[in-house]
């Protein structure tokens, strides 16, 4: 039933029948297949399973898995797609208090997502912005040498 459901895709009625047999599932059981699916080698899909994501999981832990999962592959252009998809379930303000303790542990991940996240922040958590400013500072001091160059364009591109 699921390899026929995802075959369908992007066929909204198949969108909504996935979404339908997904919440039929426990969390584990949903945690699991949504990973799989996230590495799946068709982008219809894995784009599919992140618009999901917001209406099948409520848990902010998984949520922030996630989010880890999305920031880890440092790709620029797609980071957009994985805040969306967890934001929503998060709020803006628990989203910064996690990218807080990213910016300690992993701030290259923040550095591919400043590009991204700064507009998203400006313009759906206005109220927000200044938890960049100390996101934007922490990264300051302890970022590696041989990413700095490409931290300062991204920082000039999309300014607090």
């Amino acid at each position: 039933m699921l390899n026929e459901i995802i075959n369908r895709l992007p066929d909204g009625r198949a969108e909504k029948d996935l979404a339908r047999y997904l919440r039929t599932l426990s969390e584990d059981e949903i945690v699991l297949l949504v990973e799989s699916l996230l590495r799946h080698d068709s982008a219809i899909i894995r784009g599919t399973i992140l618009k999901l994501i917001p209406k099948i999981i409520s848990s902010h832990h998984v949520l922030i898995k996630f989010l880890d999962i999305g920031l880890a592959k440092k790709n620029e252009s797609k980071i957009k797609f994985w805040i969306n998809a967890t934001s929503s379930g998060l709020g803006y303000k628990r989203l910064l208090q996690h990218l807080l303790k990213v910016a300690e542990t992993n701030p290259d991940w923040i550095v591919y997502a400043w590009y991204q996240l700064v507009p998203i922040i400006k313009k759906e958590a206005p109220d927000q912005v200044d938890k960049l400013q100390k996101i934007k500072d922490i990264i300051d001091n302890n970022l590696c040498d041989e990413l700095k160059d490409f931290w300062q364009r991204n920082q000039n591109a999309v300014p607090l």
